[in-house]
């Protein structure tokens, strides 16, 4: 992962997290995986990628191909030789979507004539014949003999998918950092008043009496109840803009909080909103309420990175129902609009540690993206940076990383132009986090923490995307993947 900061029009953006694919095994694909990003920039990472491993590339007519040139093989032995080279296609499925192919081509020689003491022939024919040049002989080579050879050369080629490549893309192009929109110092112009349909609100506030009994806490978390005692801080490091990881947390917090246990949920909210939230928790719900929650400033910002999306507004109404059913629930906004880097995360832990001085029997579940959960100083792209984890290390402190299956998300991500963008985001999982979809929650803890303090994961399934709050779009998401071609596929010639 790389963090990344820019300040476009005053924008200060923070780095939440992402994670990455489990290892490819072999074989084509049951379904072709679909990056939620341009053909052109998923092709521009994958020649990188190629490029990163030494491979140089030759020109191609088709845009959407790649082609690099032949690895020589050893020139010492005898002629029975095998040449590689490696072919990209690329499939735009949708302005915003598109499938990478990598075939690694291999082409087997065979000979008996000791004569040859060198295939260099070999590779300066076919790249003199695909430039359309005229191939300059070599002195002991007559041109009907040249053609000879390169007839059999090209009648023993054949190419295979590389998924273990493919995979590395995967983690190139979906375990990027999730960027936090600090946008407090951008002046905002007001919004007009809008004008919204009855399907657009939230439902629970029809239910006058909600009540644990009656399903309010969902369904119960597998492994939660054993770590819950008076004073606990449990971090949950999330990939922002998922359905699936507040709806859980929301059943996490419900679950604690039936045990008598006072409660507090942290949501990575900037504190200027904690008086917004305030008033809605005690009021009933109901529509009025939540068009005046969704006037606040984080709501409306014109860069939605995933911290305010209908997932987040609905766990904020759950809430809204746990304490109206009399559990001790408490919310907090802890986080600020201002600040960056490390300093911001020096802001969000003094909130807790202030916070556990004053109750120091109170259970805190805190959601933030898992670079804040982090508890060691330093990252991948930052060695001085030190993570909100990091300081409230003393204590009863036990830090979940997302598991998850391969989804979707919504979140911001800069472009190949640097140009920040929001919009769906791929989201796959490491093998150390990735569990298959369909099964109930639960958290697993790991024998020893992991090199970046993760103390075990929260599964939550797979991920599917939650548009921002104030967003009319109730769509599904995009697809993830596409059933590959049959078997019969056959890759383009290269000559």
């Amino acid at each position: 992962m790389y963090a990344r900061w820019l300040m476009p029009w005053l924008v200060m953006l923070a780095v939440g997290c992402a994670h990455s694919p489990k290892s490819a095994t072999g074989g084509v694909p049951e379904y072709e995986h679909v990056f939620q990003k341009p053909l052109a920039e998923a092709l521009a990472a994958t020649r990188e990628l190629l490029e990163s491993k030494g491979y140089t590339f030759e020109e191609t007519q088709d845009p959407s191909q790649l082609l690099t040139t032949w690895e020589e093989p050893d020139l010492k032995g005898s002629r029975n030789n095998t040449f590689t080279r490696y072919l990209v296609t690329g499939i735009a499925v949708g302005p915003r979507q598109s499938v990478v192919r990598i075939f690694r081509m291999k082409q087997e020689t065979f000979g008996n004539d000791i004569e040859w003491r060198t295939p260099w022939w070999k590779v300066l024919a076919e790249r003199q014949e695909a430039l359309g040049q005229a191939f300059v002989k070599h002195a002991d080579l007559s041109e009907s003999s040249i053609n000879k050879r390169l007839s059999a050369l090209r009648g023993l080629q054949r190419g295979t998918r590389d998924l273990e490549l493919e995979k590395e893309l995967t983690l190139r192009l979906e375990s990027g950092p999730s960027i936090e929109v600090i946008s407090g110092n951008v002046k905002q112009d007001p919004l007009p008043t809008p004008v919204r349909d009855s399907d657009f609100y939230l439902a629970r506030w029809k239910d006058t009496a909600p009540s644990v009994d009656a399903g309010l806490c969902g369904d119960a978390v597998r492994g939660l109840d054993e770590l819950l005692i008076p004073g606990l801080t449990l971090l949950i490091g999330e990939q922002l803009g998922s359905r699936e990881a507040p709806a859980v947390v929301g059943n996490v917090v419900c679950q604690s909080a039936g045990t008598g246990l006072p409660v507090v949920l942290g949501l990575s909210i900037p504190r200027t909103e904690q008086e917004r939230l305030d008033r809605y928790l005690a009021s009933p719900g109901a529509p009025a309420d939540q068009d005046a929650l969704l006037e606040g400033r984080f709501w409306q910002r014109p860069y939605q990175d995933g911290r305010s999306s209908r997932a987040i507004f609905g766990l904020i109404d759950h809430v809204r129902a746990m304490r109206a059913a009399g559990l001790r629930v408490t919310l907090v906004a802890y986080d600020t609009d201002t600040a960056r880097a490390s300093e911001r995360d020096a802001e969000l832990a003094k909130v807790w540690a202030q916070r556990r001085k004053a109750h120091p029997d109170e259970v805190h579940i805190v959601l933030a993206g898992n670079t804040h959960t982090r508890t060691v100083s330093g990252t991948p792209w930052d060695r001085d940076f030190t993570p909100m984890a990091h300081h409230l290390k003393e204590g009863l402190l036990v830090v979940l990383e997302l598991g998850y299956a391969q989804g979707t998300r919504w979140g911001c991500d800069l472009n190949r132009a640097g140009k920040l963008q929001c919009g769906y985001i791929g989201a796959t999982p490491s093998e150390r986090v990735a569990a298959p979809p369909g099964q109930s929650a639960y958290i697993q803890r790991f024998e020893t923490p992991t090199d970046e303090g993760f103390h075990g994961l929260l599964y939550v399934g797979e991920l599917t995307p939650s548009l921002p709050a104030i967003s009319k779009d109730l769509a599904p998401p995009p697809p993830t993947g596409i059933r590959p071609p049959p078997p019969t596929y056959k890759p383009p010639s290269m000559y």
